[in-house]
């Protein structure tokens, strides 16, 4: 198991952003040998972290997300306003 370097993981972060590929497509499309669960950690790392939004399950900007504590995960505004 190796460790992402940073320059890879701003790479990745800047590519997956906006879109709905999961942790396998990433990891078989860069030809990664880390496990699903350690590159969705090293994606909240960096300068421009990101995650899945709990509603919608694509990828956004980790500050762009707000918190839904029902769901708790964060959410994009588009599921934050189909939730009201």
């Amino acid at each position: 198991m190796s460790r992402i370097p940073d320059a890879k993981l701003e790479e990745l972060q800047d590519e997956i952003e906006g879109t709905c590929l999961s942790l396998s497509e990433i990891i078989e499309r860069h030809d990664l040998d880390v496990l699903e669960e350690d590159l969705q950690d090293r994606l909240l790392d960096g300068v421009s972290p990101v995650e899945l939004c709990g509603g919608c399950e694509w990828w956004f900007r980790s500050a762009d997300l707000e918190f839904d504590e029902a769901r708790n995960s964060g959410i994009c505004s588009q599921c934050e306003e189909d939730a009201e």
